[in-house]
């Protein structure tokens, strides 16, 4: 049976609630998704270190700059995209420069992709995008250009 977890941290939980996954039944599974109260399951969603690969979040420690080099399927976007919600949400960030080729490139892949910043946020704390000034505005008041 799949219990609830209490999260320690993001990455003990998720290894944890996985392993569960893996060793539960198709039944067990249903019924614990069955089980979820109104917005566990959008949360659950919405809970990008549950679904990621390790490759995919951010390491460890004080830095500067992650590169994320690798090719196509990879989940390079969604791993940015992921990033970048997790610090608008936590406080982290309140002025985010989004960068690519062309305003062309970031438009129709960070922001309004199926793997961009629209697509990935919860419907509680999604960004209002604002095309004719190119800039993401958050309820928490951060603004990303």
């Amino acid at each position: 049976m799949i219990r609830r977890m209490t999260p320690v941290s993001w990455k003990s939980f998720a290894a944890a609630w996985q392993a569960h996954l893996r060793q539960a039944t198709p039944a067990q599974i249903d019924a614990f998704i069955a089980a979820l109260r109104p917005g566990e399951a959008e949360r659950l969603v919405h809970a990008w270190p549950l679904w990621a690969r390790r490759s995919q979040l951010p390491p460890p420690g004080d830095w500067r700059v992650w590169l994320l080099m690798a090719g196509r399927g990879f989940g390079k976007t969604r791993a940015g995209a992921e990033w970048v919600r997790q610090l608008v949400e936590g406080g982290m960030a309140r002025s985010v420069a989004l960068v690519g080729d062309t305003e062309e490139d970031v438009r129709q892949v960070m922001i309004e992709g199926p793997s961009g910043i629209l697509a990935v946020s919860p419907t509680g704390s999604r960004p209002h995008w604002h095309r004719s000034l190119r800039r993401l505005d958050w309820p928490s008041a951060a603004v990303a250009r």
